[in-house]
C-alpha cells in the first residue's frame, strides 16, 4: 500500500506539470505553424497584386494595409488567448484616429510591441496606416520582413550610427511614409529597454540637474525632431508646395497630433514575448494610459523641444508611480473640454473575426500550392 500510494502522490505531482508542458508545447506548434503558413500567404498575395500597385497605388496599399493589420492582430491575440488581459484607459484618442500623428510610448520590454499590436486593433484605420520605427534586429525576423514591405523604419542603436541612421529616416520620411499614404508613427523614444537605459539616464540626470526617474528613461529627441522637420506642419508657406528643411507635405498630411501611451505592467513586472507565446507565467494584466497633444503646443527647436518630451516622461513617471502604488491609473485629466475614461475597460478579441483571418491565410495558403502544383504538372 506506501508503494501505491507514493505513485499516487508522483502522479498528483506530475499530472499538473505534464499538462503545464503539454500547454506550453502546443501553443508554440501552432504559433510556428501559423506563421509557416501565414508569411508566405502574405508576400504571395503581395506579389499577385503588383500590377494594382502600378495602375491603382492607393488601393493597392489599402489593401496591403489590411492585410497587414491582419498579420499584426494574430501576434496580438497571443496574449489575449493565454490570458493576459489588457486594459486602456485615459483620454479619448478617436479624433485622432484618421490624422498623422507621432505615437510616443515608454519601453520596458519585448512584450510592448505585441501590447500596442493587440490594443490599436480596434482604432480605426489606425494599424494599416501605421509605421513603427523599431530595432534593426527586427528586420532579420519573419515578421521584421511583412515590415520591410509595409515600409517600417528600422533603426540601428549606437551613438556611432546616430547621424547615419536620422538621415536614413529622412529619406524614408519621403519615399515610404508619405508616398504610401502612412498616418501614425509609432516611437519608442527612449531608444531602448528599460532595464537597458535606466542606469545611465539616471547618471545622464545627475550629472545634468535633472529629475531622476526610476519607471522610464530620459527620451532622445533625434528621430522625433527629424520627423518632425520632415513630415511636421510647415512653418513657413513658400512658393509652389509646402516645405519644410527640404520636405514637400501633400496638401494637409502633415503631422496634426502626439499621442502619448504609457504602458503598465502588474506591480512593474513587464511581460515579454516569449511569454505571451508560451504562457508559461501565471496571467496578469496589462494597462495602456492614453494622452493627446496637438502639434501646435509642441516647440520645433531642438532646446525646446527636448524640454516638451522630458516633460512628458516627467508625467510618465508619475503616472506609473500612482499606478504602482495603487493598481490604477489617477483619474480625470488636467486640460479642460478632454474626454476621459477614467475607469479602466478591457481591450477584446472576436474569436470569430480571427477564426476567420486563420481561415483566408489556411485557404489562401492551400490555393497558392494548389496553383503551384497544378503549374508544374502542366509544365511537365
Amino acid at each position: 500500500m506506501a508503494l501505491v500510494d507514493r505513485v499516487n502522490q508522483l502522479l498528483v505531482w506530475l499530472l499538473p506539470w505534464t499538462w503545464y508542458l503539454l500547454r506550453i508545447a502546443l501553443r508554440l506548434a501552432f504559433i510556428t505553424v501559423n506563421n509557416l503558413y501565414v508569411i508566405p500567404a502574405h508576400f504571395v498575395w503581395l506579389l499577385c497584386l503588383q500590377p494594382v500597385r502600378i495602375l491603382r497605388p492607393e488601393l493597392f496599399w489599402r489593401l496591403e494595409g489590411i492585410m497587414f493589420k491582419w498579420l499584426l492582430a494574430q501576434v496580438g491575440y497571443w496574449g489575449y488567448s493565454a490570458g493576459y488581459q489588457m486594459y486602456e484607459c485615459g483620454e479619448d484618442i478617436s479624433h485622432t484616429y484618421s490624422d498623422e500623428a507621432i505615437v510616443i510610448v515608454n519601453h520596458q520590454s519585448t512584450a510592448d510591441v505585441a501590447t500596442l499590436m493587440a490594443a490599436l486593433q480596434h482604432k480605426g484605420p489606425v494599424v494599416r496606416r501605421m509605421m513603427w520605427i523599431m530595432d534593426y534586429i527586427f528586420l532579420y525576423s519573419n515578421f521584421g520582413w511583412c515590415a520591410w514591405a509595409h515600409g517600417d523604419f528600422f533603426l540601428q542603436q549606437g551613438q556611432q550610427y546616430r547621424e547615419v541612421m536620422l538621415k536614413l529616416l529622412k529619406d524614408h520620411l519621403k519615399t515610404r511614409y508619405l508616398n504610401r499614404n502612412h498616418q501614425w508613427i509609432i516611437l519608442f523614444p527612449e531608444g531602448g529597454f528599460l532595464r537597458k537605459r535606466r542606469e545611465r539616464s539616471q547618471k545622464y540626470a545627475k550629472k545634468h540637474n535633472l529629475p531622476v526617474l526610476q519607471h522610464v528613461a530620459l527620451p532622445r529627441i533625434g528621430a522625433m525632431k527629424t520627423i518632425l522637420d520632415n513630415a511636421g506642419p510647415p512653418l513657413a508657406q513658400r512658393n509652389g508646395p509646402l516645405q519644410e528643411n527640404g520636405a514637400v507635405h501633400s496638401e494637409g498630411q502633415h503631422i496634426k497630433w502626439i499621442v502619448d501611451i504609457t504602458i503598465a505592467y502588474q506591480n512593474g513586472r513587464p511581460l515579454d514575448i516569449q511569454t505571451l507565446m508560451s504562457a508559461w507565467r501565471t496571467p496578469y494584466p496589462t494597462t495602456l494610459h492614453y494622452r493627446y497633444f496637438p502639434i501646435s503646443e509642441v516647440l520645433r527647436d531642438e532646446e525646446g523641444l527636448t524640454k516638451w518630451l522630458y516633460k512628458r516622461f516627467e508625467e510618465k513617471e508619475e503616472l506609473l508611480s500612482h499606478f504602482y502604488s495603487t493598481g490604477q491609473f489617477p483619474p480625470g485629466t488636467t486640460r479642460p473640454g478632454t474626454k476621459t475614461t477614467d475607469k479602466a475597460v478591457e481591450v477584446t478579441f472576436s474569436p470569430w473575426w480571427m477564426l476567420s483571418i486563420h481561415l483566408f491565410y489556411l485557404c489562401s495558403t492551400a490555393l497558392q500550392w494548389y496553383t503551384v502544383s497544378t503549374m508544374l504538372q502542366w509544365v511537365s
